[in-house]
């Protein structure tokens, strides 16, 4: 036993005693209640509101709570504030150096004391103090005024020479004003200027970047002492040595060893402190206490390491906002909630999105385990608007924030940019690579989330040159079908990879992707709605009036009822409620079949989903809603999708006629060592009767692997099916278990009508199926006998095709029915300003002249959904478009139509008007409906108009035969 060793802790234990007993710091809050003055017009200057008389003769004072987003008491206010508050500090402070500390600020801050001028900050996100030695009296009143100029968003306001959107921003809220702590810290003349530490996992080697600042001006001789507790707050271990200290910061590097260390991760967060002392005589001039956990993050062979061990990173996209404090936690609970949450839902990162989080949300990722992404203030898609200010404003904020978190364990990588498109910051990518390792050798470096500038790169620890990466953004949409599932799963594959598989022209997601690299899938998913009914009622009963998530919610809730009764949608979703339980079932699919799709492919290393609480204008992005309630099914599937150990079950073609195969796979996805497995197929009909079984022995090896690859059979089979796959490992224990579905039609199910019909097409792809499948028909002239079903197939643009459509809608108009299997007509560009209109749009002009708009939907929900109807007998019905229509399904709809919905969309736009101007907190945009089929009363007659993919699928598809035949039975043999 080192008796030396025990005897060297037991001093340094009882000198850590002594010199706490001894310490010359002190902290003084200066949170709670404080007066403002919203300086609407910019003349609080020209007033002298910036100083205490003057701002004591304003009859414009408020009360507000500091610290506080000032829209949480006057709403949606931007612009100028000033604050005012008055206290004393103790007697004892008298020739102390003393700091004022401001933990952020948003955006531009001017600091006074007692009418003097302290200092000014640019930069709404990140810490900064000044010095206020000469300025604060001890023992006496003091009168402390800050003026704030925030963020400009919703207005014209130019102040201070900053306009609107300039600034760097965070969407979740305005986040205007003193939105984090402020404080008071008294020191002697020795001060903690810096600590950095960089720590070894495998030797437990902890080094110490050291800046110590002497204040005075001469040589002095102090102690610097350096000990290191454990996580019950022992010292284990304690250096201490003598210096001569020159005035202003001397550096220093000490190198401390821990045996039998403890390194942090997920399983263990283990976390020691480091507590760096000053004594002067004696007495502690300063300390500062640091928690830090002993843990590496890297990249090797294509896979992210931790501590030595591959990891795959499963991480939750987080916006941050929450329902009343808006950029701050409402409370520690709720934070302590949503990240248990997400560990339990198996995700091991949170990426915080454009916006430092609070640093106790990081203390508590920390404590919890689980990692996160160090995201910087910098822009967001397009903004800010580039002015010449802008490269100052952002190496600030990557300066500051690195600066602010780079002892944090939990901290893994920097995420410095996301999806560029202006070249003034473009030009700022690599500069601002190489200032962050500079800042932090420790840590990844990626420069820009989603590649979209110049391709993804990404810094290894203690590196300066690159490796490529393909980082990917990509929201597939509601038809997830079997193409989609490979456009994911060969991401970055080779040509020869890609034509391997049978997919040689499929274009996968992502910018300038290169073959082979590395591939972080860092944006994916679906969208739904919360539960409104349940939020309204906590916004209520819990919330703050004034801000925009509580009028949103409210605002939503009254929509959304009203498009649901003017879309004809009750019939499917009696209430609203109803509606949304569908929306979060069919999400939580997507987003399981899509993150399936995802660790499918060998290359991809890691995911992120989008997104883990709901947001501001990605309000059906979450899993959970912004109460942080788990909303049902999205967070239920989202996490069978990450499991350790999966079985996923593909079938080519899921729509097949009797008789015919598919080629049915099962990939294996293991993070564990290799194993044999057995994997049980069951294929169950619609009442749950067992049809047919098979069983498989397979080597689950690490990572991704192809379990079994065969035939699917359909030899008398009629009907829907559910193949279930059951992975079990040697001991007979179920380790994996998934489910899919497929269809069946035998010729019966597909029996045509005998009933003639008139047809009208551009093209002969509806004839040459008529004639192939023996229905009978005639082409339509306009002298046709009347009471006959009019079938228009592709529309010609000649000025005689269009003739001969308005002679098919008079037929209609006597009597007759028409239906139109395409509408053209002006679609509305989802990337620029548009007025979703409040009337509904006149069928008349139809088929060419209609109002088109994209419905597929990315982070917010827009899949059709089909009533039940005879067009779709035999079919799927009231119910969100699934997988049996993939070969139908389009993006392309008819905006509120008048008439009757068939196949509808009820969804909103994603951010209002679709303006990148209006794209912020204050939500999305108008809540609307749409159709891809429709059925309208014209004179006698009826005429149906469809932008369903109906014609291509005919020659492959089931599904669309079937549709054919329904409405050739249904509108054919029931004329008038």
């Amino acid at each position: 036993m080192d008796y030396n060793y025990i005897k060297s802790l037991l001093l340094g234990g009882i000198l850590l005693l002594l010199a706490n007993c001894l310490y010359a710091q002190d902290e003084m809050s200066l949170n709670g209640q404080w007066k403002i003055i919203y300086d609407d017009n910019n003349e609080g200057r020209e007033k002298n509101w910036i100083y205490g008389e003057g701002f004591d003769q304003s009859n414009l004072q408020q009360d507000i709570s500091v610290p506080s987003c000032w829209e949480e008491f006057k709403q949606d206010y931007e612009g100028v504030a000033i604050y005012k508050t008055e206290f004393e500090v103790p007697a004892g402070w008298k020739g102390k150096n003393i700091a004022i500390q401001f933990g952020a600020v948003n955006y531009i801050s001017e600091v006074y004391l007692n009418d003097e001028v302290v200092g000014y900050h640019k930069g709404g996100f990140t810490p900064f103090e000044f010095r206020v030695n000469k300025t604060i009296k001890a023992g006496e009143k003091n009168t402390l005024i800050v003026r704030v100029v925030s963020p400009v968003l919703y207005s014209d306001k130019v102040i201070d020479g900053i306009g609107p959107h300039q600034t760097p921003m965070w969407r979740g809220a305005l986040t205007g004003g003193i939105w984090q702590d402020v404080s008071l810290r008294a020191t002697d003349a020795y001060v903690v200027d810096d600590v950095f530490i960089q720590t070894d996992y495998k030797s437990g080697d902890v080094s110490f970047d050291l800046g110590i600042e002497n204040t005075t001006t001469a040589n002095q001789d102090a102690e610097v002492i350096v000990n290191i507790l454990d996580k019950d707050k022992k010292v284990i271990l304690s250096k201490k040595e003598n210096l001569a200290l020159t005035p202003g910061v001397n550096d220093l590097d000490w190198k401390l060893n821990i045996e039998n260390h403890q390194n942090w991760g997920p399983k263990n967060p283990y976390l020691y402190t480091a507590q760096v002392q000053i004594v002067k005589d004696g007495k502690v001039s300063d300390q500062n206490d640091i928690r830090f956990g002993i843990r590496e993050f890297t990249i090797k062979d294509k896979k992210y390491y931790l501590n030595g061990e591959e990891f795959y990173l499963k991480g939750a996209f987080f916006e941050g906002l929450y329902p009343t404090k808006l950029a701050y936690m409402d409370s520690e609970e709720m934070a302590r909630k949503e990240i248990q949450l997400a560990l339990d839902a198996g995700f091991n990162m949170i990426r915080p999105w454009r916006k430092p989080p609070p640093r106790k949300w990081l203390d508590l990722c920390d404590e919890m385990g689980v990692l996160t992404v160090g995201s910087l203030a910098i822009e967001c898609m397009h903004r800010p608007i580039a002015s010449p200010m802008l490269p100052d404003m952002v190496e600030t904020e990557v300066r500051e924030s690195i600066l602010r978190d780079r002892n944090r364990t939990c901290v893994i990588q920097w995420e410095l940019f996301n999806e560029l498109w202006q070249p003034v910051l473009i030009q700022m990518l690599h500069p601002m690579a190489l200032l962050a390792r500079d800042l932090d050798p420790t840590r990844l470096v990626l420069d820009e989330s989603g590649g979209f500038a110049n391709g993804a790169n990404i810094y290894q620890p203690y590196e300066k040159v690159a490796i490529k990466f393909s980082d990917i953004h990509t929201y597939p949409g509601y038809n997830f079908n079997d193409n989609a599932f490979q456009k994911m799963r060969q991401v970055s594959w080779t040509k020869e990879e890609k034509k391997a598989a049978g997919y040689p022209k499929l274009k996968s997601p992502g910018h300038k992707n290169k073959p082979g690299a590395m591939v972080f899938v860092s944006e994916i998913g679906y969208g739904s709605l919360p539960d409104l009914e349940a939020n309204n009622k906590e916004f209520a009963a819990k919330g703050n009036a004034l801000a925009p998530m509580y009028r949103e919610h409210k605002r939503l809730d009254e929509d959304f009822n009203k498009v649901l009764d003017a879309s004809g949608m009750r019939s499917v979703f009696p209430t609203l409620h109803d509606l949304i339980v569908a929306q979060q079932n069919y999400h939580g699919t997507l987003n399981k079949r899509m993150l399936e799709a995802s660790r499918s492919n060998y290359l991809t290393a890691g995911y992120c989903i989008h997104a883990l609480s709901d947001g501001d204008w990605i309000i059906g992005g979450g899993i959970i809603d912004l109460w942080r309630n788990p909303k049902g099914n999205v967070y239920e599937y989202t996490k069978m999708a990450n499991q350790p150990q999966l079985v996923i079950s593909r079938i080519k073609n899921r729509n097949l006629f009797e008789g015919k195969t598919s080629k049915l796979s099962l990939v294996g996805i293991n993070e564990y060592a290799d194993e044999k497995v057995t994997v049980e197929m069951n294929i169950t009909d619609e009442e749950g009767k067992l049809v047919s079984q098979d069983k498989v022995k397979a080597d689950l090896t690490h990572g991704v692997s192809d379990l079994h690859i065969g035939t699917l059979q359909t030899k008398g089979l009629n009907g829907n099916y559910t193949l279930s796959s059951v992975m079990k490992n040697k001991k007979g224990e179920v380790i994996a278990s998934n489910k899919e579905t497929f269809s069946v039609f035998n010729e019966a199910a597909l029996a045509v009508s005998s009933k003639k019909v008139l047809l009208l097409e551009a093209d002969n792809k509806l004839s040459t199926y008529f004639t192939a499948k023996g229905i009978p028909f005639e082409k339509f002239t306009g002298k046709n006998k009347k009471g006959q079903l009019v079938i228009v197939g592709k529309l010609g643009t000649d000025d005689a095709f269009k003739t001969q459509v308005k002679a098919a809608k008079a037929y209609a108009e006597k009597g007759g029915t028409v239906f139109f299997t395409e509408v053209k007509g002006k679609k509305i560009n989802e990337t620029k300003h548009r007025e979703i209109p409040d009337e509904l749009q006149s069928s008349d002009n139809f088929p060419y002249n209609a109002t088109l708009i994209p419905a597929n939907g990315l982070w917010h929900n827009a899949a059709p959904i089909v009533t039940d109807h005879p067009v779709f007998a035999g079919l799927p019905t009231n119910q969100f478009m699934g997988l049996e229509y993939t070969a139908i399904g389009t993006t392309t709809a008819m905006i509120m139509p008048e008439g009757k919905n068939i196949v509808g969309v009820i969804t909103h736009d994603r951010f209002p008007k679709q303006d990148k101007m209006l794209r912020n907190y204050i939500g999305v945009g108008k809540v609307y409906f749409d159709s891809h089929m429709l059925e309208t009363e014209y004179g006698k007659g009826k005429v149906i108009y469809s932008t369903l993919n109906l014609r291509n699928g005919l020659s492959f598809d089931p599904v669309s035969q079937k549709i054919m035949n329904n409405i050739l039975s249904h509108y054919g043999e029931n004329m008038q």
